[in-house]
């Protein structure tokens, strides 16, 4: 039994079939169980053995008025009210209840003392772990998709915990679970050595999977470009809101996209579930042409859209559970739809559908190979292991012929309509046009941005700040000017090189872009280490507040080198001006620029606002 249950969540599974697998799942839970043998609740550790199924060995039991605590679930396990003898990995569905699971780990004799225990079930809300040794220590540990990332045992996208187990010793295990979502136990146990080669291979397979996902988007895109067919940039869509709500999925988001974030990343599947359909059926909706081959159904579509931009939303109002559980059946209801309109594509003799049908047919196999993996009905390799994502990869594959066929099709099409050549170049001509005044509002807009941090630079600065003068001279409002300056710049760059110092002030740019947040200020690199915030219709107060936000989100910072996190401060001149006269509102930039020095001079990391009651060179230090 050695690994036969590895990957057997369904988090690693094409988003929509994994819709379809988990509500069978949740309706029928007994439905095709393997003759698997019931465990006992204690797990022996021998030597030579680096991997552990746990998930037949848990004793459960329900905590449905969550009022248990360690205490209590001790009394309760040696009242025998646990149960197990399962015969597959839990899967008690959506619930409310809270649930205490335990098993005891006998390290018999084996070598290896650091372990992993791993729950393949990525997006469970929380899972609190306690151990309890046979000398009496005890330790807790908590992990989960609304708890921080940095709490984790091991930087792995699945929750996991850390066990130091030396030979001869035992540990009692208690494990309370409690979600918004379902509740799926199936756990591993790994050796430090076995777990890091698990990692390195699933770091392959995303890595080609996510890439070969990453370059058809980009292929696609740049045909897009050319040929101008709204279908292939519906394509792209289709594929960026998959990928994210796949990496979303299996917790790849919650590493490395916003660790910081659990509350998001608690209600990013719901809410990513739903742009995800949204644009699997606005593609398919325009794809298969269903104005013309079944106007029924083309509205049929626009509803489940107008259902899926509703999940969305609702995610950020509504009880997650009811969100989740509405959007799994809408999206199960919705794939049947998409299928059902294939069919009838088909049986219209609608060409473009073919390959359509095919990619779709592709990936119900690869999900039915995965859960015939799952029931130990089909043996337990690569080629199972990852049916769904080969599944999915070909469907993307065969989407993307499926449009190249659709282009051959209009082309086959145009050839038979040469009358309407001259009325068709003409509009070529336009477009073309429409895509070169596009090109040029690129450029243009390319032109005002730094290339390294991603902020207007200096040449937009001056454009806006002249503006904004004549402005403010106008109307007599206040104009204020936030300078910031790295501090120790150039020692950083000497003592850490180039790309450190890059690093550096891409993070300082991102600091400022999200502590000054109003849309009507203007934010921008003024050269080298030195950045500038304009904030118009800003009184001195409001200004100071945000410098203030500046300086902590700075100081804040931890750039990460050779194993350490560096420090970063800055030094931030603020000046704020009201002026009928235009040639006194530009002073405003000098002032700051004093007020800047007088923050160095002072001894850097600090706030310093010009007063214009005092001479030049008179600072007022915030």
């Amino acid at each position: 039994m050695n690994g036969s249950y590895r990957g057997l969540s369904l988090h690693h599974g094409y988003p929509v079939w994994r819709l379809l697998c988990c509500l069978l799942l949740l309706v029928l839970p007994g439905v095709l169980q393997a003759a698997v043998t019931p465990q006992d609740a204690q797990i022996n550790l021998q030597a030579g053995r680096n991997e552990y199924v746990l998930s037949l060995h848990l004793q459960y039991l329900e905590d449905a008025d969550h009022t248990l605590d360690l205490d209590g679930a001790r009394q309760a396990l040696q009242a025998g009210r646990f149960q197990g003898g399962q015969t597959q990995a839990l899967n008690l569905g959506f619930t409310e209840s809270a649930y205490w699971f335990y098993l005891r780990i006998h390290n018999r004799n084996s070598t290896r003392n650091q372990w992993v225990l791993e729950s393949l079930y990525s997006i469970m809300d929380q899972l609190d772990v306690y151990y309890r040794f046979n000398d009496g220590r005890e330790q807790h540990q908590q992990a989960g998709d609304s708890v921080m990332f940095h709490q984790r045992a091991r930087a792995h996208h699945n929750i996991n915990f850390g066990l130091e187990l030396a030979a001869g010793e035992t540990v009692d295990v208690f494990i309370r679970a409690q979600t918004t979502g379902a509740i799926q136990m199936p756990v591993m146990l790994w050796s430090e050595v076995a777990f890091a080669d698990k990692v390195s291979t699933e770091q392959i397979v995303f890595g080609l999977y996510y890439g070969m996902l990453f370059s058809l988007g980009i292929y696609n895109l740049l045909l897009f470009l050319v040929i101008r067919d709204r279908n292939y940039l519906l394509y792209v869509f289709y594929i960026a809101s998959y990928g994210l709500f796949q990496m979303s999925l299996n917790g790849l988001a919650f590493q490395y996209l916003w660790p910081d974030s659990p509350d998001w990343n608690n209600r990013s599947i719901a809410c990513l579930m739903g742009i995800g359909m949204f644009f699997i059926t606005l593609f398919s909706h325009s794809f298969l042409a269903l104005k013309n081959n079944s106007p029924f159904l083309s509205k049929v579509f626009i509803g489940f859209m107008v259902v899926y931009l509703g999940i969305a939303a609702a995610t950020f109002v509504l009880p997650y559970q009811l969100v989740i559980r509405t959007g799994t059946l809408a999206s199960t209801f919705g794939v049947l739809c998409i299928m059902t309109s294939a069919v009838v594509c088909l049986i219209k003799r609608f060409r473009p559908a073919r390959y359509f049908f095919v990619s779709w047919a592709v990936l119900l196999l690869g999900m039915l190979a995965y859960t015939l993996k799952t029931f130990s009905l089909l043996p337990a390799n690569f080629i199972t292991e990852y049916a769904i994502q080969i599944g999915s990869v070909l469907e993307v594959l065969l989407l993307s012929l499926a449009l190249a066929d659709r282009i051959r099709i209009l082309q086959d099409e145009n050839q038979r309509m040469q009358a309407r050549v001259n009325e068709e170049l003409e509009q070529h001509v336009r477009e073309r046009t429409l895509e070169l005044e596009r090109a040029n509002r690129k450029l243009e807009e390319l032109s005002t941005t730094d290339g390294l941090t991603g902020l207007k630079n200096r040449r937009h600065f001056n454009e806006v700040f002249a503006l904004e003068c004549k402005r403010t001279s106008r109307s007599g409002d206040t104009l204020s000017v936030i300078l910031i300056d790295i501090d120790h710049f150039k020692n950083l760059n000497d003592s850490y090189g180039h790309l450190l110092g890059d690093e550096c002030i891409k993070a300082v740019a991102d600091a400022i872009a999200k502590a000054a947040f109003r849309q009507t200020d203007t934010k921008c690199r003024y050269g080298g280490e030195e950045f500038v915030v304009l904030m118009p219709s800003t009184p001195a107060e409001g200004a100071l507040r945000v410098a203030g936000n500046i300086q902590e989100a700075i100081r804040a910072l931890e750039i990460p080198h050779q194993g350490k996190k560096l420090a970063v401060t800055a030094s931030l001149g603020v000046a704020t001006v009201a002026s009928e006269h235009e040639d006194a509102v530009r002073d405003v930039l000098a002032q700051a620029d004093q007020a800047l020095y007088q923050a160095k001079a002072s001894g850097r990391n600090a706030v310093v606002s010009f007063s214009r009651g005092f001479t030049s060179g008179q600072v007022k230090k915030a």
